[in-house]
C-alpha cells in the first residue's frame, strides 16, 4: 500500500521560509511596535482614547472562566493576526499601523498604572508574550512583507502566490504561537 501524500513537511518548509524572506519586515515591525511603546509609556496623558479602547477591550475578556477567556483571547488574537497578515495589507501600511497601535497600546498600559512596578508588569506580560509577541511581530513582518515585499525585493510572485505563503506562515507558525499563548495567559487570567 503506498504511503499517503505528505505536503505538511513541504508546507511547513515553505512558512520558514517565506518568515525567513520576510525578516528585514519583520524587524521593522519590531522596530515600530518599540518605538510606540516607548511613546505610549512616556505620554499616557496624551493618549487618553487608549483608556476608551482599553475598557472597551477588557469588558469583553471579564468574568470569564479559564476555557472561555482563553478561548475568546485565542479567536481575537488569530483574527487580529490574520487581518494584518494575510487579508488586508495595503502595501504593507495597515500592518505597519496595527504594530504601532499595539505598541502604543502597551506603552500607555505602562504609564497609566504608575502604582506597577516594572517587575510586576514583567510577570503579568511576559510568561504569554514569549510565544504572542513573535507570533505578532511574524504577523505584522510577513504582511508587510506581502505589501511592500515585491516592490523592494525584486520579487516576482504574484498576489495569490504571496498570500499563500502567509497563509503557510499564519498556520504552521503564528496560529501555534498563539494557541500557547492564550493557555498562559488563560492560566495567568485564573490565578489573578
Amino acid at each position: 500500500m503506498p504511503l499517503p501524500d505528505n505536503r505538511f513537511f513541504p508546507m511547513l518548509n515553505e512558512a520558514l521560509q517565506t518568515i525567513r524572506a520576510a525578516r528585514p519586515f519583520i524587524l521593522s515591525a519590531v522596530l515600530v511596535y518599540c518605538a510606540a511603546a516607548v511613546a505610549g509609556w512616556v505620554y499616557p496623558g496624551e493618549l487618553q482614547f487608549m483608556e476608551d479602547q482599553f475598557m472597551e477591550l477588557a469588558k469583553r475578556f471579564q468574568d470569564l472562566n479559564f476555557i472561555e477567556f482563553s478561548t475568546r483571547i485565542f479567536m481575537h488574537n488569530l483574527v487580529a493576526s490574520y487581518l494584518a497578515m494575510c487579508f488586508v495589507t495595503l502595501f504593507g501600511i495597515i500592518p505597519m499601523i496595527l504594530a504601532a497601535f499595539n505598541g502604543l497600546l502597551l506603552g500607555w498600559f505602562a504609564g497609566w498604572l504608575p502604582e506597577v512596578s516594572w517587575m510586576q508588569l514583567a510577570v503579568m506580560l511576559v510568561p504569554h508574550g514569549m510565544f504572542e509577541w513573535p507570533a505578532m511581530f511574524i504577523a505584522f513582518g510577513v504582511g508587510m512583507w506581502r505589501g511592500m515585499g515585491g516592490m523592494f525585493t525584486g520579487t516576482t510572485l504574484t498576489w495569490w502566490q504571496l498570500w499563500k505563503k502567509a497563509n503557510y506562515a499564519y498556520f504552521f507558525v503564528v496560529v501555534p504561537l498563539l494557541f500557547v499563548a492564550a493557555i498562559i495567559e488563560g492560566r495567568y487570567h485564573l490565578l489573578t
